[in-house]
């Protein structure tokens, strides 16, 4: 097998004017002691409630430690952490790992395995996300290929939307999509699971009966 490290996947960015070329393992930096820093918010709707249950808190990310097997593939360890506000201390709620491929990464999270990325990046490529797994089947695409973004105060200037799911009916809303940030890591995830009333008078009209709105949004980075 050809080493890991001997294998550079380079993308030339077609979204500004400069020729310097992109290597795009760094739309997922894997590296011991760089972490992400997120604002969580979760909207929890119920049948019969006018408005969402809302929960904000704060999440980290941090990369612990790295193994490598023998033909060279590496898996990190990552910690995730939660906090209520930016005065608290720390909780650590899990682990869960990332290994990298000369093709792919996978994340272990919770038991369950999926094909978060794949090289090289290509609009016109699609895979099942859920592959590694038992849940259906998901489509995973990219868009938006080394776009600019601002967030907040945070400029990104080279920035890689990933679709996961993009489910839509006059019923329900499923859709899953996460922006990474080149030289950061994950910078945006919005998940939505929407079930719409169905009764006569309100079907087509996408009031939302029950489900969950999660959104995760990058405020801080940096390497411990």
């Amino acid at each position: 097998m050809i080493p890991l490290l001997a294998i550079v996947f380079l993308l030339q960015s077609c979204n500004n004017d400069s020729t310097e070329p992109i290597n795009v393992y760094d739309y997922y930096p894997l590296e011991i002691g760089k972490y992400q820093i997120y604002s969580v918010k979760v909207e929890v709707y119920s049948a019969g409630v006018s408005a969402p249950v809302t929960t904000t808190y704060q999440e980290k990310d941090e990369i612990e430690s790295m193994s490598t097997d023998a033909q060279g593939i590496s898996t990190y360890i990552f910690s995730r952490s939660t906090r209520n506000t930016s005065t608290d201390y720390w909780q650590k709620t899990k682990n869960y790992s990332v290994t990298e491929y000369p093709d792919k990464l996978l994340t272990n999270i919770d038991n369950q395995t999926f094909f978060s990325l794949i090289f090289p990046i290509d609009l016109k490529v699609t895979w099942n996300g859920n592959i590694y797994n038992n849940l259906d089947s998901e489509n995973y695409h990219y868009e938006d290929i080394n776009k600019p973004m601002q967030i907040d105060t945070l400029r990104f200037d080279n920035t890689l939307t990933l679709v996961e799911r993009k489910d839509t009916s006059i019923i329900n809303r499923y859709t899953g999509t996460k922006i990474y940030g080149l030289g950061v890591g994950l910078i945006s995830d919005d998940q939505i699971a929407y079930e719409y009333c169905q009764a006569d008078d309100c079907i087509g009209s996408e009031t939302i009966e029950s489900g969950t709105h999660k959104t995760r949004t990058i405020i801080s980075y940096g390497t411990r």
